[in-house]
Parts: structure tokens; C-alpha cells; sequence
């Protein structure tokens, strides 16, 4: 599938209370929405283009889908001294740190950051007001993103009560809220699809917090494809291909 001017545009927000941007086909209303959300510390723009890098890898017989990329609430530049940067909710970088040190991850796991609640319900209204301010019929949606990005999407997909998710993109992310995401759990639809990707030698999030998600994320009844690489907290080439044959699985999916 070719990604070129002349097939898709690119549209400023904001919807609901977020700033975001939009990537879409101008064949008409897109097959899919796919939302990736970033991590902390990187701008709104971080993952827009990485559109570039998965559309090619879609196949040419499936209808386009359309990109949305939002921006998180919290801007960072003035209280971490990093201009242009947003967040999610404010992490506690030393409980990361003494974490990742120790390799104690148990603590991490049943943490309910302060802010999630929020984001998530930002997140909700974002989706929803950008594809009804352009008249879309309803659609399946995939949620992801990278880092804290990726645990909004988790929590998002496990716990929305708006949206019609049917995929579900996990690049470095990790397990917390294990209560509140096992009881929604039961709540999931079938049929959805799963990609998670993380790095073995990963400073931030240490394999062990992606390990623990997997674990959490074998009880979904969602088809899921993992892979551990030998690399830092980032997205491998294999992390976007992982990516467009998911996209590619639930637009399929969504015709049968």
C-alpha cells in the first residue's frame, strides 16, 4: 500500500480536550482507526512518522486505514526542563529507577498511577470526537503506543466502555494496575488481536515488567504475537512490521 500525498492528508486537532494529529486516506472513510499514543518525555509528533514505515508494509487489496496521534495532557517543559515534552500522568522516575536496579517489579505491578483515570477518559473523548467530527460510521479500532503510551493504550482497550476495539499494539510497555486490568479482562470482546514488543537490554523498562504483561495479557481471548529483541527501550523494524500485520489482521477480520 503506497503512503504519498496525493492518497492521504494530514489534519491538526483539537478533539475533545486533546491536541492530536490525524493521518487518512482521501479515498474515503478509512477501515480502521489506529491510535498511537507516545511516551513520556517525547512530543505529540513522536510516532506520526512511523506511518511512513507501516502503511508500505500494509497489502494493497485492504482498504486504508486512518492514523490518529494525540497528544498527552501534561507538558513537561517547564517542571523537567524538556521543551516540547508531554506526559501521560507524572511518573515517579526514582521508583523506576530503584526498581529497574533491583529487579523488584512486584511493586510496579499493582501501582494505579494517579492521573490514569483521566488520561484515559481524555484518550476516549479524543477517538470519539475525531471520528465523529468527520462523519464516520462506526469502525474496529486499534489502540497502541510506546512506553507509558503503550500502558494507556493497554488500560484504555481493557477498561474503555466506548469504543469498539479490536487490536491492540504494545511496544515497551508494562504491567500495572494487575487488579483493575484483570476485571476487564472479562469485559473484552472476541476476536482482537495483539502485538507486543520489547527489548531485552532495556534500561527504562526492564524485560521483566514486559514479561509480567505478557503473562497478564495470555488470559485475553485475543490472538497474540510477542517477540523479545536484543535491544534498548525503542521500537525495532520488527516492532512496525508486528504492527501492520496486525493492522492488516483486524481490517480483515472486520469484513468477514
Amino acid at each position: 500500500m503506497q503512503f504519498d500525498t496525493q492518497g492521504w492528508y494530514l489534519e491538526r486537532g483539537p478533539w475533545g480536550k486533546l491536541d492530536a494529529i490525524l493521518l487518512a486516506p482521501r479515498s474515503g472513510p478509512p477501515s480502521t482507526l489506529v491510535t498511537l499514543c507516545h511516551g513520556f518525555g517525547a512530543p505529540g509528533t513522536d510516532l506520526v512518522s512511523l506511518v511512513e514505515e507501516i502503511v508500505p508494509q500494509l497489502p494493497d487489496d485492504l482498504a486504508p486505514p486512518a492514523f490518529l496521534f494525540p497528544e498527552g495532557p501534561i507538558d513537561l517543559s517547564e517542571s523537567h526542563g524538556m521543551l516540547g515534552a508531554r506526559a501521560w500522568w507524572p511518573l515517579n522516575m526514582a521508583m523506576l529507577a530503584e526498581l529497574a536496579a533491583t529487579e523488584n517489579f512486584d511493586a510496579l505491578r499493582e501501582t494505579v498511577p494517579e492521573g490514569l483515570d483521566e488520561a484515559r477518559a481524555d484518550l476516549e473523548k479524543c477517538i470519539l470526537g475525531c471520528v465523529q467530527s468527520h462523519d464516520w460510521p462506526i469502525m474496529p479500532h486499534v489502540l497502541g503506543g510506546f512506553s507509558q503510551g503503550a500502558m494507556l493504550a493497554v488500560d484504555t482497550t481493557l477498561r474503555t466502555e466506548v469504543l469498539l476495539r479490536r487490536g491492540l499494539i504494545v511496544w515497551s510497555g508494562a504491567l500495572i494496575c494487575e487488579h483493575q486490568w484483570r476485571a476487564g479482562i472479562t469485559q473484552l470482546p472476541a476476536n482482537g488481536f495483539i502485538f507486543q514488543s520489547h527489548g531485552r537490554q532495556d534500561p527504562i523498562l526492564p524485560i521483566g515488567t514486559g514479561r509480567a504483561l505478557h503473562g497478564l495479557l495470555t488470559n485475553l481471548d485475543w490472538q497474540l504475537e510477542s517477540m523479545e529483541f536484543d535491544g534498548p527501550h525503542t521500537i525495532p523494524i520488527e516492532g512496525l512490521s508486528g504492527a501492520a500485520q496486525l493492522i492488516a489482521a483486524v481490517v480483515r477480520s472486520a469484513l468477514n
